[in-house]
């Protein structure tokens, strides 16, 4: 897949397609663990969305910060779904979908506790996905709350391609001021979890989230199975969004744990697309891809983080992914 810019299937979408109208056309998905005043802050950019056509759901991963209960009480209509332990991102994300599913909602709209959206996003979202019926995710631009030092947006997103090594992705302008180029509709590889539109008729027939992977690489795998099955994922950059990749919940674990989690996930990724052999030399690859990053912005304490858990998972001990992990059923249904 190329970067070249294309245009979207225009085709208008058929009303008997579209959601029952007491449930909303979009189930919005917060996956939420220690959001502390992000959540809200979260909540609030979406309730002044332009679109009135959505349904709000929190699925929370055990938060004991006292965020779910400021929630409830600033506001109350929001629908929260309380897991007892905390089961990872995408197990989280799977059971606000499979509320979206089972409701007929037409979309699932997964946005992160740290986020903040333009008023417009998601109806963008919406309008675009309506008009192209291959696209089963759509994401928006994403900038960082953090803006450049001369007061610019900082581009976090607007597309992401696979490399020779697939989870080594290819991210024009990351980190660097946001431009005129990120402007147009465009076929892209991966959207991330932390804001993509999903269509649910995709979900009904390829699954959603693989629960395997606990944190890290689910949404990049998603969006794998999905053009694999001949759906299409789409940047639109029209649609913005903000990202504070420093919330509650990433401080709340420590950089050897997420590190841990990172390699998991990786070997995960792999092994679900190729022999364990080629899976571990893929795996042990990007590691060292990611070495080399780190490295070059003399991130040490990283790069010690990243080899420890290399070194402690023992990767010559996995067991392959079939074995580790049931796959999701089509309808989405744990």
């Amino acid at each position: 897949m190329t970067t070249d810019q294309l245009e979207p299937t225009t085709m208008t979408a058929s009303p008997s397609n579209r959601a029952d109208p007491a449930n909303g056309i979009v189930t919005v998905v917060i996956p939420a663990y220690q959001g502390g005043e992000e959540l809200a802050a979260c909540i609030r950019s979406l309730l002044a969305s332009t679109c009135t056509d959505l349904k709000i759901l929190i699925v929370d991963n055990a938060s004991n910060d006292g965020s779910i209960e400021n929630v409830e009480t600033l506001f109350p209509s929001i629908e929260v779904l309380r897991n007892p332990v905390n089961v990872g991102f995408g197990a989280a994300c799977n059971r606000g979908i499979d509320v979206a599913i089972q409701r007929h909602a037409t979309y699932a709209l997964l946005i992160n506790q740290d986020t903040t959206v333009s008023p417009k996003m998601i109806d963008e979202l919406i309008a675009f996905a309506d008009l192209t019926p291959q696209a089963a995710v759509v994401g928006p631009k994403t900038l960082s709350s953090q803006p450049m030092p001369n007061g610019l947006p900082r581009l976090l997103y607007a597309g992401a391609w696979r490399t020779s090594l697939p989870l080594w992705q290819r991210i024009p302008g990351i980190g660097l001021a946001d431009s005129d180029q990120h402007q147009s509709p465009i076929l892209v590889d991966y959207v991330w979890g932390h804001g993509m539109l999903l269509r649910v008729a995709a979900l009904r027939t390829v699954g959603t989230f693989d629960p395997g992977f606990f944190m890290y690489y689910e949404d990049l795998d998603l969006c794998a199975r999905m053009t694999e099955a001949g759906w299409q994922a789409w940047s639109l950059p029209d649609a913005m969004m903000w990202h504070n990749v420093d919330d509650g919940a990433r401080a709340s674990n420590s950089e050897a744990w997420r590190w841990k989690r990172k390699v998991e996930s990786m070997l995960l990724f792999y092994q679900k697309r190729s022999s364990f052999p080629t899976a571990l030399f893929l795996t042990c690859a990007t590691i060292g891809r990611e070495a080399i990053s780190l490295a070059r912005h003399r991130h040490a304490r990283s790069l010690w983080h990243l080899f420890s858990a290399a070194i402690q998972l023992g990767l010559g001990g996995f067991t392959k992914a079939s074995d580790r992990n049931a796959p999701r059923s089509k309808s989405g249904s744990h």
